[in-house]
């Protein structure tokens, strides 16, 4: 059985806007990553088989790519409490009496 490669990708900077322009060593693999609002933009892929990984500060980022380029367990960031297009959930689930959410006649 193959052993799936890790790369450790390596964050070069960030540029006015916010977005983070991170890069990996062992493969050439790059990306732009903007945090609010989430995106993710490839721009070199770099091998496709390998688990990418990050870390900034305190937090750490893993994404895998599948052959078909589709992301698989990519942590994204939780969003902000304070978020505004979550607010509305919020707000409905702060209304919501959950203990009683099963008893509940529709």
């Amino acid at each position: 059985m193959n052993e799936q490669q890790q790369h450790e990708m390596v964050l070069e900077g960030t540029k006015e806007s916010g977005e983070e322009n991170w890069y990996c060593p062992t493969c050439g693999r790059r990306m732009i990553i903007s945090w609010h609002p989430w995106k993710k933009v490839v721009v070199e892929q770099g091998d496709l088989y390998a688990a990418h990984s990050g870390s900034k500060g305190g937090l750490k980022i893993g994404v895998q790519i599948t052959q078909d380029n589709q992301a698989v367990g990519s942590s994204e960031p939780e969003p902000a409490a304070d978020d505004p297009y979550l607010a509305p959930w919020q707000r409905w689930l702060d209304s919501v009496d959950s203990d009683d959410l099963w008893n509940r006649k529709l």
